[in-house]
């Protein structure tokens, strides 16, 4: 008798299961549009168990929620001839974040002012170079355990947007959006890295025909070597911006290697009211401060927020990028003093170096001297 009634409910289920083609209400519903021959057919959503949303007044579409049993089903009717997502849109656009126009970028990209031609090396965690809204044209890793210079940590790839995102319709523009920027990865997937990295980056870099390097890194002790490293570097024609460190304010000083060398420019962080950013290391080798708190820029695969005095030192990179371009006759001693004696004066050179960097100030400075040295001859 048991067994008798086990076969019976076994039948009456699956007599259930044809006579109700959807009992899948319970299942999870997303939205499609489905395309119809010529008329639309609502029954036959209904029929499914589907919820039907919209019709359209030209196009035998209609948009409905279906479960995966009815997209399945469905998908077999002759009179239907698609069932696609409903997607989501969104808005297009492009951003440009509050420090470029801070540092008056935007008044020299009008006089021209693109970085174009100009070759930027990124010494980072190494960049996204599939992301769309950065135009990465080589690199190299000196990184043990990797293959090639993709950014594995992000922060390399959020520095080169500051630098030099692209003018598109997507994402953020950086300040020298046609530079040619060049990943060399010397930092690993948790931001560390050696000194010998580093020095095998910048012996790349000189070989590679770089003409600025960005360093947004650092390290509480100095090295003989690498500061031998930068400074032939520096002394054969490269510009190189480092970011001050982000230890805070100390009477003795805080800032961090390589930024403490006197070949490089050494990079504070202030706010969007030009006041010193409390993590941004201070010091008398201070030289520019930049933007470096809520700074939006490219990661791999996207977009984020960062703050830091790492995001700082790109803005100077991107200016001097701007004038490298547009007076390529200068040399890398004339362009640092030139960012530094243009800088807006903003508190006491400890915290503050030279003020903060200003591309506009820069151009209209160069442009002046330029023109009164003709007027000499």
């Amino acid at each position: 008798m048991k067994n008798k009634l086990v076969v019976l409910v076994s039948i009456l289920i699956l007599f259930i299961s044809f006579i109700v083609p959807e009992v899948g209400n319970a299942q999870t519903k997303k939205s499609y549009l489905i395309g119809f021959n010529n008329k639309v057919s609502e029954s036959i959503i209904n029929k499914y168990g589907g919820d039907l949303d919209k019709t359209f007044r030209f196009i035998p579409v209609v948009s409905a929620k279906l479960s995966d049993r009815a997209v399945e089903a469905l998908s077999h009717n002759p009179n239907i001839t698609y069932i696609e997502e409903n997607a989501q849109v969104k808005i297009m656009g492009q951003e440009v974040p509050w420090g470029y126009t801070h540092i008056n970028a935007d008044d020299v990209q009008g006089l021209g002012g693109t970085g174009y031609g100009v070759n930027i090396g990124v010494m980072d965690t190494g960049i996204d170079n599939f992301h769309e809204d950065l135009n990465v044209v080589g690199g190299e890793t000196f990184v043990d355990g990797t293959s090639d210079y993709m950014d594995d940590n992000g922060h390399g790839t959020h520095v080169s947007g500051v630098i030099s995102a692209l003018n598109n319709n997507l994402g953020v523009l950086g300040v020298a959006a046609e530079a040619n920027l060049y990943s060399i990865k010397v930092l690993d997937n948790n931001g560390n890295g050696y000194y010998s990295d580093v020095i095998e980056g910048i012996e790349w870099a000189m070989m590679n025909q770089i003409d600025i390097l960005n360093m947004s890194f650092g390290n509480s002790s100095s090295s003989l070597a690498l500061e031998e490293a930068i400074d032939t570097a520096y002394n054969n024609g490269m510009l190189i911006v480092a970011s001050a460190g982000n230890n805070g304010y100390s009477k003795k000083g805080s800032l961090t290697y390589p930024a403490k060398y006197s070949s490089v420019i050494s990079v504070g962080a202030v706010d969007q009211y030009d006041n010193r950013a409390s993590f941004s290391s201070v010091g008398k080798e201070l030289e520019l401060v930049a933007p470096g708190i809520y700074i939006n820029s490219t990661v791999p695969g996207g977009y984020s927020i960062f703050d830091g005095t790492s995001m700082a030192a790109p803005y100077v990179t991107g200016v001097a990028t701007l004038l490298m371009q547009l007076m390529p006759e200068l040399t890398n001693i004339e362009i640092r003093r030139i960012l530094n004696d243009t800088a807006r004066p903003l508190g006491e050179s400890f915290s503050y170096g030279n003020g903060l960097v200003d591309g506009q100030n820069a151009i209209n400075f160069t442009s002046t001297n330029a023109n009164n040295t003709k007027a000499k001859k």
